[in-house]
Order: C-alpha cells, then structure tokens, then sequence
C-alpha cells in the first residue's frame, strides 16, 4: 500500500482537493473524520464532472462529492482478500486501516499486481533452491521454474523418475504455494520393477 495516504476532510474545498489528488498521483482520496478514521472517498472523476458541471468558481467541499461510507481494508488483510473486496464493492481503491479504525495508508490496484509480482518471485526462487539442491538429480541446464498466481510450474530433466517425484514433493510442501505444475522428464524410470528406462514426456 501507499503509506502515507494523502486524505482531506468534509470540508476540504473543491482547489484544495485538486492539489491533494494530484500531489497522491492516486486518483482517489480518502476523506477522514477529525480523529483520522474514513468517511468516504473522492475520486478525480468526481472532481472532473463537478469542474464541468460549473461555469464559475466552485463553491463545493469534500462532504458534497465523496462517495459514503469508505470500503475499508484493515492492515493485516492479504491481498487475495483485497483484490476479492475491491471487485465485490466495484472500487479500485481500498483505503487501509489500523486496528484502531483510522486511515494508514491506500491500496491502488499497481499495489496489489506488485504483490502479486512479488509473491510469485519469492515463491519461484524457493522453488529454485529446492531444484538446485545438491543431490536433487535434477540437470541444471535443462531446468526451467516460473510462478504464476502461487503455482510453480517445474520443466526440465532428472536422473530418475523417483527424483522427480521427490522434487515434487519438496516443492509442493513451500508455505504459501497454491499448487505444481509438473512437466518433468527422467532418464531412468527407477519405479519400474522390471528396471526399464525411458524418457517420459511433459504433460
């Protein structure tokens, strides 16, 4: 989130609410109560029609545009929980909470797709480590790992096919991994009881 969020309050007018949205470069912004807690929102849109609505000074606050109550997020909330709270509501920003109620900071959606970014970094360079582990059997210049939306896709070459059962499972116990994607092949079906040999290919 964006910390701090630039808020204005009730009776913020209608210049000072333009010099505050464009110094956020948000496009939303929170109105708060006296002890900082949200009361609705103003979007630049709101201050785009009431500007041409209006054929001379505009004699307007923050009370008359925003939209009530806030749809609030609290600091704790993932961001699964965000995005799914934003699209229920039909709003693209979530003001943030502490748990006193009072406003922390903003959520823009270029938030949540940078954790989302993140999230699926982090969890590809754990996947990572696991596949380059010492004794892994896994060939590294055949390895290819990426995430996306916490599912790890695994592609590339092992000694044997019980190697690449093991890195499956290594990969599939990472906290916070959504699922495998497994498109793995083996030299050596060491499973085999008769102890055929082959290669299998990547579903």
């Amino acid at each position: 989130m964006s910390r701090p969020a630039i808020a204005v309050t009730p009776a913020t007018d209608f210049g000072a609410m333009v010099a505050a949205i464009t110094a956020s470069r948000r496009g939303v912004l929170p109105v708060v109560s006296p002890d900082g807690k949200p009361l609705g929102v103003v979007a630049a849109s709101d201050l785009l029609a009431a500007y041409d609505s209006s054929d001379g000074p505009l004699e307007i606050t923050a009370q008359d545009l925003m939209t009530a109550p806030a749809i609030t997020v609290s600091e704790d909330v993932t961001v699964a929980e965000a995005v799914r709270t934003a699209r229920a509501e039909s709003v693209h920003h979530l003001p943030v909470v502490d748990r006193d109620g009072r406003l922390s900071g903003l959520l823009s959606p270029i938030d949540l797709l940078e954790a989302f970014r993140a999230d699926d970094d982090a969890l590809r360079t754990v996947a990572l480590a696991q596949a380059l582990t010492p004794g892994s059997g896994v060939m590294p210049s055949s390895l290819h790992v990426r995430c996306e939306r916490g599912h790890v896709v695994l592609a590339g070459r092992t000694r044997s096919r019980s190697d690449a059962a093991a890195l499956c499972l290594r990969v599939a116990a990472i906290e916070g991994l959504t699922g495998v994607i497994d498109r793995l092949r083996w030299d050596v079906d060491d499973t085999d009881p008769g102890g055929a040999s082959g290669k299998r290919e990547p579903r």
